[in-house]
């Protein structure tokens, strides 16, 4: 029996396991969603929708500006490298003419070589015409029975004469075969002036679409240098009237706090169970952009947070944090429609909730509201870019982290 027993309650743990595990899975799938979300919300509020148009037109304008001095940086590289080379075609096309005009030499000295060979093979032909045959010659002295010294000088006379028409007509045959190598040499030299010019003619019309290019890229970087100069004082201007805003806003938020300080020394502490000190004043939330110093995620400064910035989509309800009485409502350029809750006095501090960027009020200056009654609905007022709650927690008139005493989530 106790064997079984065991059994039983084995099997019912498993399962039971099982689902645990699951459920920590989906918590975890949760909290990872709940993360990107928090990364896609950070800019909830801190500057004037005037404040953050300057602030993103001087971001795209250095953003552009940086591209056109990459652009024309880019082109004045190839501008160069284009005039060196250009450079480069133009010292090739003077050799290739330099080589052309020493064709055109040589073919014009082939072409008169040619012509005198020509004169000097018929002179020789007349002169053989005209005093016949040389062998011919010889056999006439042998049958004119000359002397044998006048023979042999017959006989030399017509070797001389054969040998000068055999050099007349080598020479001429050398001089008509030389002659079509200078031609093709002419042809090639020629062809390589062409391709040259062609090549210097292409690059000199590439440096001028560079130029032309490189000049627009210039006039570019210094129309967006004036643009960005522009942007960079209309943004100081429109950051100097948010720190006017700011601080007229905090001064008389600082009013505010004095009068309900000065109320709350008036009240009896009460004692409130520490368990149960605040109520959550947006349910199922978690927090977008939290308490204290932080950096702007988008331009980069760095500003003090007096609040929690908690998820809260349009029209969401928000609870009274602790049972008290609605001290002021009113709309700020800053922080848009405020609720102020002064929750009087209780472990031995004076606490009042402030609630920002509210879309309507569902109670008003002087109402007693219970803790977790709804007061309000969120939304996206003054200096805001998304419906949320930035809940302030102030003690004795200072700012206190929320996330210390109220759990959310």
């Amino acid at each position: 029996m106790a064997s079984v027993a065991v059994l039983a309650i084995g099997a019912l743990l498993i399962p039971s396991a099982d689902a645990s595990s699951k459920g920590d899975a989906l918590k975890q799938k949760q909290k990872a969603a709940q993360g990107q979300v928090k990364q896609a919300q950070q800019d909830l509020d801190g500057q004037s929708k005037q404040l953050t148009a300057a602030q993103a037109a001087l971001s795209a304008a250095e953003q552009q500006l940086r591209t056109a001095k990459a652009h024309l940086a880019t082109v004045t590289a190839q501008l160069a490298a284009a005039e060196k080379v250009e450079r480069a075609l133009q010292t090739q096309l003077a050799e290739a003419k330099a080589t052309l005009a020493q064709a055109q030499s040589a073919v014009a000295a082939g072409q008169q070589d040619v012509a005198t060979q020509k004169a000097a093979a018929q002179n020789a032909v007349l002169q053989s015409v005209g005093q016949g045959d040389p062998s011919m010659q010889e056999m006439q002295s042998l049958l004119d029975g000359q002397s044998l010294e006048a023979l042999t000088s017959q006989e030399t006379y017509g070797m001389a004469v054969s040998d000068m028409q055999t050099n007349a007509y080598q020479q001429l045959q050398s001089a008509q075969v030389l002659l079509p190598v200078h031609a093709q040499d002419l042809k090639t030299a020629a062809a390589a002036v062409a391709a040259s010019e062609k090549a210097a003619a292409a690059k000199v019309a590439q440096i001028q679409a560079l130029h032309q290019q490189a000049v627009a890229a210039k006039r570019s970087v210094q129309s967006l240098v004036a643009t960005r100069r522009s942007d960079e004082r209309t943004a100081a201007a429109a950051k100097a009237s948010d720190q006017r805003k700011l601080n007229a806003a905090k001064s008389q938020e600082q009013k505010i706090e004095q009068q309900i300080l000065a109320a709350a020394e008036k009240d009896p502490n009460r004692v409130v169970p520490m368990k149960g000190l605040f109520y959550p004043p947006v349910l199922d939330t978690y927090i977008t952009s939290p308490f204290g110093w932080r950096i702007h995620p988008i331009y980069g400064y760095r500003d003090f947070h007096d609040g929690d910035d908690l998820h809260a989509p349009c029209g969401t309800a928000e609870h009274a944090a602790q049972a008290g009485t609605v001290a002021q409502e009113y709309y700020s350029d800053v922080w848009g429609n405020r609720l102020f809750l002064n929750m009087g006095k209780f472990d031995g501090h004076t606490w009042v909730g402030i609630y920002n960027h509210i879309e309507q009020y569902k109670v008003h200056t002087g109402a007693h509201v219970s803790k977790g009654e709804t007061m309000a609905l969120a939304g996206t007022t003054g200096w805001s870019t998304a419906c949320h709650l930035h809940f302030t927690l102030m003690r004795d008139g200072v700012a206190v982290n929320p996330a210390d005493y109220i759990r959310f989530g």
